[in-house]
């Protein structure tokens, strides 16, 4: 069996997205191959291939999903457009596999809503193995992990600067190189992503607004706080289970950068499972959550088939009702 990771496809404006693969691959057996995630009907369709389906969906949809020889373990799923479920064989392909691991709560009440088992599984990236020692060296670099899309206002940067006493060192997750074919682009990439991740095990302090920094540093137990114009936004609530997400508001009225501790309970207790979820695909060749005859799967199985009948139901009342048709038309379609 051929076993795939994927990372984001030509338009690559994000290392976060090859993070998302990379930790996909340090789980699966030695000569796992990367996958274009904009591509993926393109793998090859004459070989049986497991495929770690996790990270976000997607640019274009044209080219979704893998053929039905690879096997998609669909765990912490982010779908970011909801057009992407308007095709009804999308809906179809996804019902087959499931149920699915979603990394947050919209997500899986999108997927809920079509009457589509899911359920709400964290983010692989939690499970980054550490690079190197983690120190936690309070003479250590204080990084500041921002790029084009929340970049730090200069009023925050200051402020921060301020609080810490500390010039903070910038880092941008920007891809270093996006040039070649997926193959070379993923081998440079995931190089440079284990510098980077190297860099936050060994700094005193890891100040991101990103996501897919923030994850894999509780994972590695480096510190880190996540700071955000935004925190209420619901792609944060994966981050939020288990540290606070302070506001640039709140950085700029703030007197001090004290500590803010973290949920190392809940976070070990997401980290495990999806640890042994992708273990337990591998021996039984099929997303486990779906197979496998342990009970705390058939327990999410039944749970998740409950919630989709009970969500699909709300959704179908609310609108003949015309409570938030307007919303519903907006995610689900007019007339669906």
């Amino acid at each position: 069996m051929n076993y795939y990771y994927q990372v984001e496809g030509l338009l690559r404006n994000n290392i976060g997205d090859v993070l998302q693969g990379m930790v996909a691959k340090d789980l699966l057996p030695e000569g796992a191959k990367v996958a274009d995630r904009e591509a993926l009907a393109d793998l090859a369709s004459n070989e049986k291939g497991m495929l770690i389906a996790n990270g976000w969906y997607m640019h274009s949809f044209k080219k979704f999903p893998a053929p039905d020889n690879i096997t998609p373990v669909y765990a912490a799923v982010h779908i970011a457009n909801s057009a992407l479920l308007a095709d009804a064989g999308v809906r179809e392909h996804f019902r087959k596999h499931a149920p699915i691991g979603c990394r947050d709560t919209k997500t899986l009440q999108l997927l809920l809503g079509w009457g589509i088992p899911a359920y709400y599984s964290s983010c692989l990236t939690i499970t980054a193995k550490s690079r190197g020692p983690v120190t936690n060296n309070p003479d250590g670099d204080v990084v500041l992990v921002d790029n084009v899309d929340h970049p730090v206002p200069d009023a925050v940067f200051n402020k921060l600067e301020t609080l810490l006493g500390k010039k903070l060192v910038r880092i941008s997750h920007d891809p270093p190189d996006t040039s070649g074919d997926i193959e070379s682009y993923a081998r440079v990439s995931e190089k440079h992503m284990d510098h980077l991740l190297a860099t936050y095990c060994k700094a005193s302090l890891v100040l991101t607004t990103k996501i897919h920094c923030a994850l894999p540093c509780l994972g590695m137990g480096a510190n880190v706080k996540l700071i955000h114009p935004n925190p209420s936004d619901p792609r944060l609530a994966t981050v939020a289970e288990f540290i606070d997400i302070i506001s640039y508001k709140e950085i700029l009225e703030r007197t001090n950068m004290d500590s803010s501790p973290v949920n190392k309970e809940a976070l070990e207790k997401r980290r495990q499972f999806l640890l042994e979820l992708v273990a337990d695909s591998i021996k039984e060749g099929a997303n486990a959550v779906q197979a496998s005859g342990k009970m705390k799967y058939r327990l999410i199985r039944a749970k998740a088939a409950l919630m989709a009948k009970l969500y699909r139901l709300g959704v179908v009342l609310s609108y003949r009702v015309g409570f938030a048709k307007d919303k519903i038309e907006r995610v689900y379609g007019a007339g669906f």
